[in-house]
């Protein structure tokens, strides 16, 4: 019985996956705000939820914690930029309950990555436990800058504008990460792992500055000039 139902899990965590990457590539190929940009996003979101939940039962079970590690990261990822958008222009301390509980989890859990990654990384129990205390790290520093921002917004009236940029666009990373490193492995590990991360932050990075200069006048004199 429990194995049918992982096998259904499984299935549906495939198939939202790839829904999930198709989509992801359209909202990021299509114009921002533009009708079908909102539309693949609003599968992307959907269908990433999909894959994290699917994905945490089967990594508990097969104790695959890359697998674990990849859900939590992405779904956080992808939950805080589309929740930004709810935000445009925020009160100081104002936030929704499921704000609140969306970071105060990823804070709780990434604490819990850091603790456990470390004592299977001193134990020799656990090969994967320098990345549960990086991708942990991570999440919890993010998880504390967005509660922070919460009770301080920035001064930046279009901070929320790039910050859904870098927060999809990492969630994407991550997605297909996981994705290569599952399926590619005639793809040398190092390559699975760091690949699409050098090839994609740049590119968030062009995109974020890019609207910056559209966004701010003084940059856009600046280079002009």
């Amino acid at each position: 019985m429990i194995s049918q139902l992982l096998t259904v899990t499984l299935l549906i965590h495939i198939i939202a996956g790839a829904a999930a990457l198709l989509s992801g590539f359209v909202a990021i190929a299509t114009t921002k705000g533009a009708k079908r940009h909102l539309q693949s996003g609003w599968i992307y979101v959907r269908s990433m939820a999909i894959v994290v939940v699917t994905a945490i039962p089967i990594a508990l079970f097969d104790s695959n914690w890359f697998l674990f590690t990849i859900a939590i990261f992405s779904g956080y990822l992808v939950f805080t930029g589309d929740r930004v958008l709810s935000r445009k222009r925020p009160e100081p301390g104002v936030a929704a309950p499921i704000d609140w509980a969306g970071h105060g989890l990823m804070a709780v859990t990434g604490g819990g990555m850091i603790a456990f990654g470390g004592w299977g990384y001193l134990s020799g129990t656990l090969s994967l436990g320098p990345a549960l205390i990086v991708f942990g790290l991570i999440g919890l520093v993010l998880a504390v800058r967005e509660i922070h921002e919460i009770r301080n917004p920035p001064v930046d009236r279009m901070q929320w504008f790039y910050k859904h940029i870098g927060f999809m666009g990492g969630g994407y990373i991550a997605t297909v990460t996981a994705s290569i490193t599952v399926n590619l492995t005639v793809v040398p590990p190092l390559l699975r792992w760091v690949g699409p991360t050098v090839i994609g932050i740049p590119l968030i990075m062009y995109a974020v500055r890019k609207y910056e200069t559209q966004f701010t006048p003084s940059r856009a004199e600046s280079a002009a000039d």
